[in-house]
């Protein structure tokens, strides 16, 4: 029987592996001394170092492979004549008989295994056979990703501890600036509030200079009429 996923490339395929290439340039020194070579080697280290992003995660490969890999793995051989399960299971999906009714299908069945010699247990044990090796392959596979699964499901909480440890510390850290924030606030206002009344003393200080000074220009403008007044008083009250 065709089967289209068994067309597909193996899902446990390995991939290459992936080296990184050294510095090219291991030259002589070319008279330069010790320090420069030091030098110039600091840069390449650098480059060596592999760069791994934040958001990289290492994956986990499950074996999922293929039914006929499993087979061939559980060292299931194929019967006599080829009437494995799976040969069965074709003939019934072939176009003379998959539109037959369930008895039809039964009697075209026991009909072509007779004609075949293919006993009937024969292939009952051949499905058996491939059953179990089923099962125990989803049995192995199932126990390694739910270890992996646990190990993750430890490792987000985990994470998650830190990412509230490191949340807790930035935002104490947003709380004390807030704080010098509006304890700097305060004080600026007072100092504002004291500017303003030193402002104002000033102001009025000066109004009072400036009032002083003009009644003082009045005053001395006064006594230069006083003295024609007090003559002519004084002429005027002379006796003849």
């Amino acid at each position: 029987m065709r089967r289209k996923w068994l067309e597909l490339a193996p899902w446990h395929s390995s991939q290459g592996d992936l080296s990184e290439g050294g510095d090219p340039d291991n030259g002589k020194s070319n008279g330069k001394n010790e320090t420069q070579n030091l030098l110039q080697q600091v840069p390449s280290a650098a480059k060596k170092a592999p760069v791994h992003s934040a958001r990289d995660v290492p994956t986990f490969r499950v074996d999922l492979s293929p039914m006929e890999d499993i087979y061939r793995a559980a060292g299931i051989m194929v019967p006599r004549k080829g009437y494995t399960i799976n040969k069965v299971v074709e003939m019934l999906n072939s176009e003379h008989i998959r539109e037959l009714s369930k008895e039809m299908k039964r009697v075209a069945l026991m009909m072509a295994l007779d004609a075949a010699g293919v006993p009937i247990g024969e292939v009952l044990q051949d499905a058996k056979l491939r059953q179990e090796a089923l099962d125990a392959h989803e049995a192995q596979q199932r126990k390694q990703v739910e270890a992996e699964w646990a190990r993750k499901e430890e490792e987000n909480i985990q994470i998650q501890t830190e990412l509230e440890s490191v949340r807790a510390h930035y935002m104490a850290r947003i709380s004390r600036n807030l704080e010098g924030v509006a304890r700097e606030k305060e004080t600026f206002e007072g100092w504002v509030a004291l500017k303003r009344q030193e402002c104002q003393s000033m102001a009025e200080a000066a109004a009072l200079c400036l009032e002083s000074a003009i009644s003082e220009s009045v005053s001395a403008s006064l006594p230069n009429k006083r003295p024609g007044m007090a003559s002519a008083a004084a002429a005027g009250a002379h006796p003849l």
